[in-house]
């Protein structure tokens, strides 16, 4: 029988992520394949597939540091500045101007 994991600690980021993913609605981890390129897919998919069996508790400690860490940044707040220092972080400068 395969042990379950029981480590938060051990979780990479991309771990984190593929929890998530798997969390959500097939729809809605659709739309977020769709922004992603090849190699993120890679990776997430590489993640996901080594996950194995997580215990609950380890899943219920990531919702409350995901939570944690909007508490802590004290609301989001969605404007053009932060969505260009978002996106240049993540992409070229061409994809950058063609997308905004």
């Amino acid at each position: 029988m395969a042990r379950m994991k029981d480590d938060f600690r051990a979780l990479s980021g991309p771990q984190k992520v593929a929890i998530f993913m798997l969390l959500i609605s097939s729809e809605q981890s659709g739309t977020l394949f769709e922004r992603m390129d090849d190699e993120e897919i890679r990776k997430l998919s590489q993640a996901m597939s080594g996950l194995g069996a997580m215990l609950s508790n380890i899943v219920e400690r990531l919702f409350v540091e995901f939570a944690d860490q909007l508490s802590s940044a004290g609301g989001l707040v969605g404007s053009l500045s932060s969505t260009e220092r978002l996106l240049n972080a993540a992409l070229d400068e061409e994809r950058v101007s063609s997308t905004m």
